[in-house]
């Protein structure tokens, strides 16, 4: 089982439809079940990367594909593990309208070094 399926058997959420089956997650959790994500990650991940509330620089591969997904705030986390060419990454975005939910979007990335 990969993360994707496990985030979908453990979390309640809304699956949004630009979802990719195995590939791409994107979805609305409620923060009430944050710990259980945490789990999952720190089972998948290990440690965070760029932690909440805090801006760090990441590697130009890295900030292509946080671009891809639309950014990262202050306030919003990353979490991401690169093995060759493909990295495995999650990105939290708490909502600021309702602070009781989170957008999940997770997936793997193929790095495509003529791009660099």
């Amino acid at each position: 089982m990969n993360l994707i399926e496990e985030i979908k058997n453990t979390l309640r959420m809304e699956v949004r439809p630009n979802s990719q089956g195995l590939e791409y997650l994107e979805a609305v959790f409620r923060k009430s079940d944050v710990g259980s994500l945490n789990s999952l990650l720190r089972k998948y991940f290990g440690t965070e990367i760029k932690p909440h509330g805090k801006e760090i620089i990441l590697p130009p591969i890295i900030q292509k594909l946080v671009d891809s997904i639309g950014g990262l705030r202050p306030g919003q986390f990353l979490i991401y593990k690169q093995e060759n060419q493909l990295v495995t990454y999650t990105a939290l975005w708490p909502w600021e309208s309702n602070p009781e939910k989170i957008t999940l979007k997770t997936g793997v990335w193929k790095i495509d070094p003529t791009n660099f």
